[in-house]
């Protein structure tokens, strides 16, 4: 069970897997790994002025969906401790930038090769995050686990999500992290209701 900045969390986590072993695999080192927005998968610009560096990985998260495998189980243990409790899925799409279409089907396939590999994150593979304020929040509970597996998503669906963002089709590996469990606040406990019985004898009469 976690708090409500476990979606975050989980994509930072996704991020530095794949960061971290890129550095420890052939040819791997300095590939750039960063969460991407719509805008930057759009104009494929870091901001304004600069371009996405190459070779790099984006991980575009483009989905939130509820877990209706677990949803149930859960359900039921809210209803004995009243704690409400949300399982979430993850959707996110792992695309190469990258000088040739050689390039990037290479670093699509290194991808791959590290979420196959290593697609169950638990513990320090959890990692938290830092806000605004540079304050170090961690959402994770001892014992959770996020598993990642590749993600039914059809081309159909993946050209329609391309097309949504007004930009060129790229080639994508679609990706879910699954189960993102959120927990919320104690629900509040009322006062028992107390039955009151009225004696016959001191009943109004009418």
């Amino acid at each position: 069970m976690s708090g409500f900045q476990a979606l975050e969390a989980a994509g930072v986590s996704i991020v530095d897997l794949l960061r971290r072993r890129f550095s420890e695999r052939d040819g791997g080192a300095g590939l750039k790994v960063a969460l991407a927005n719509t805008r930057q998968l759009k104009t494929m610009r870091e901001n304004n002025d600069d371009l996405i560096a190459q070779p790099s990985i984006s991980v575009f998260c483009y989905r939130v969906s509820v877990d209706h495998e677990t949803r149930p189980g859960w359900s039921a243990v809210a209803n004995a401790d009243r704690i409400p409790r949300i399982p979430l899925r993850l959707h996110f799409l792992v695309g190469a930038f990258a000088a040739s279409v050689n390039e990037e089907l290479r670093w699509l396939g290194l991808a791959a090769q590290v979420l196959e590999g290593e697609g169950v994150l638990t513990g320090p593979l959890l990692l938290p995050i830092t806000t605004r304020a540079n304050v170090t929040v961690n959402p994770w509970r001892t014992g959770d686990v996020v598993q990642v597996v590749a993600d039914d998503l059809g081309v159909d669906s993946m050209s329609e999500a391309f097309q949504s963002l007004n930009t060129d089709y790229r080639l994508q590996l679609p990706y879910v992290a699954r189960v993102i469990c959120i927990e919320g606040l104690p629900g509040a406990v009322g006062d028992p209701v107390a039955t009151v019985a009225a004696r016959a004898d001191r009943m109004p009469a009418w």
